[in-house]
């Protein structure tokens, strides 16, 4: 589930996390619990994947396209685990893809720490709006050839 928020100047695009390979996760994660009951130490370390997949079901990202900067926050429940923003000057690239079948795929390639792959946000016009916030900046875009086959199908 996504959407998008218009504000002024800038664009606020949601998403959330798949959510039905974390539920096929958190059974299997429990069978191997019930498993491991003879070592311990697998005992730690499977309720801590189940943890991990517990949390992963309240995942929601956010992406926001202002006049002159990117920004791409991650929370759990109401809680901001990660935040990046980037301004123009500080972006190298960025890279269109295919990543599924159906999927595109926009890697904004950073100067210093982690890249920001922005994927599954809808509407799917993110990829437009990126595509121009990075002509406006004169910013150096790369298109697979999978990426452009994606974008003459309706």
């Amino acid at each position: 589930m996504a959407y998008l928020l218009k504000k002024g100047d800038s664009t606020l695009f949601k998403a959330t996390a798949q959510k039905t390979i974390i539920f096929i996760l958190l059974p299997l994660n429990a069978l191997l619990c019930i498993q491991a009951v003879q070592y311990k130490a697998l005992d730690f370390l499977l309720l801590f994947a189940i943890l991990c997949s517990f949390l992963s079901l309240f995942l929601r990202y956010e992406f926001q396209i202002d006049k002159d900067t990117l920004t791409y926050r991650t929370y759990i429940l109401r809680f901001k685990v990660y935040a990046k923003t980037v301004k123009p000057r500080d972006i190298k690239k960025i890279v269109f893809k295919r990543l599924s079948w159906k999927t595109k795929l926009a890697v904004v390639k950073v100067e210093n720490g982690w890249n920001m792959r922005i994927a599954l946000f809808n509407p799917p016009n993110v990829f437009k709006e990126l595509e121009t916030f990075a002509h406006e900046y004169e910013i150096d875009i790369k298109k697979t050839s999978d990426y452009k086959i994606l974008n003459k199908t309706p």
